[in-house]
């Protein structure tokens, strides 16, 4: 149940609110009326924020002003303030307004998917909510109120019908280390083609780094198995021509020479055809090695994913490898600074390292 609603209008009130909602030239009033209209209407706060395209915590901040002030503390005018001794100024419920102008779907004010700075002000100066005003202010105006720009984000729901139990069952592996076992992250990451990948570097101004547009891609194409080590925080990979079952099982192979035949391997990776093939389960069930399956469509549950954008990013991005033989020596250079088997400085002299010894 809402705790805030709207106190019931006087008659006067009431009319006053109905012409307000049919002011077409000002959406910001109209908007205002119609959360007031509603929720005497015994309409909830959730189902007004969608109604109107607006966030619900909005729609609470509306309620209260009515509730303290009435049809003055919920309407405006659409004019700034200009100082004689100054620049020009905007009143608070000027950049209010601005703010809430800016968070609203563009698609229904102006037609179009996204906002600018130019677009916005030009809506703005129609609308009369200012007179004029800079992109500079505009820019400022929305930076003070908390308002960036940010790109959205995507969201993929699982149908795996056994999600919650292999959720569990991973999570639950996270959290507690099984005795006399070590736990381990496998995904493969690729398929790595010979091709220019754009990226980000520093620059000066008019300079940026040039990439060749045409490429073939006749080398063929490289996959590398990865395995993370949440017991060493180490990332490590092999490098393979082919991705079945063959070579999956000779990776795994190893991977159980890695660390002491002692130890039970608990490994998180994902459902794919090859992993599950009947060569690979006989040698997890006779070599101590226990497999956790993420869920269909839920490969952020397997930790080593954020490492390889890591990688990705610092091997890969803004590099032009012409070999296979390169790009993988560059993959491994990092990895070993990652896994502090080197410094940061290329020309520095070697750490010495002892040999890495099997888990006890």
């Amino acid at each position: 149940m809402d705790r805030v609603k709207a106190r019931r209008p006087a008659p006067h009130e009431r009319r006053t609110l109905k012409r307000m909602k049919r002011q077409l030239s000002n959406a910001v009033n109209s908007r205002h009326a119609r959360i007031i209209l509603l929720s005497t209407g015994n309409i909830c706060n959730q189902e007004m924020a969608l109604r109107l395209g607006i966030t619900p915590a909005w729609v609470r901040r509306i309620l209260h002003r009515w509730n303290e002030g009435g049809i003055d503390a919920i309407s405006w005018c659409p004019y700034g303030c200009v100082s004689r001794t100054g620049p020009r100024k905007f009143m608070a419920d000027i950049v209010e307004q601005i703010a809430e102008v800016a968070l609203s779907p563009p698609k229904e004010l102006i037609g179009m998917s996204v906002w600018s700075l130019p677009k916005l002000r030009e809506y703005l100066v129609a609308k009369k909510v200012v007179g004029s005003i800079s992109l500079e202010w505009l820019r400022q105006l929305l930076r003070d109120r908390r308002i960036r720009w940010r790109h959205t984000k995507t969201w993929k729901e699982s149908t795996d019908p056994q999600f919650w139990p292999k959720y569990r069952r991973i999570r639950r592996l996270y959290r507690v280390r099984p005795k006399g076992g070590v736990r381990l992250s496998v995904d493969e990451f690729g398929p790595l083609n010979l091709q220019p990948r754009h990226g980000r570097h520093w620059a000066r101004i008019k300079h940026v780094d040039r990439l060749r547009a045409t490429y073939s891609r006749k080398g063929g194409v490289r996959h590398m198995f990865g395995v993370y080590d949440l017991e060493r925080n180490t990332l490590r990979g092999r490098f393979t021509r082919k991705k079945n079952r063959r070579t999956f099982l000779t990776f795994l192979k190893w991977l159980r020479g890695q660390y002491s035949a002692r130890l039970t391997m608990h490994i998180v990776l994902d459902n794919a055809t090859f992993h599950q093939t009947d060569e690979v389960l006989e040698y997890a069930r006779t070599h101590r090695i226990i497999f956790y399956w993420t869920p269909t469509g839920a490969s952020w549950l397997n930790r080593i994913e954020c490492h390889f954008t890591a990688m990705k990013k610092f091997a890969l991005d803004n590099t032009d490898y012409r070999s296979h033989q390169e790009q993988q020596a560059a993959i491994q250079s990092y990895l070993r600074w990652r896994n502090r088997r080197r410094r940061i400085d290329m020309h520095s002299t070697p750490q010495k390292h002892m040999p890495c010894r099997k888990a006890a």
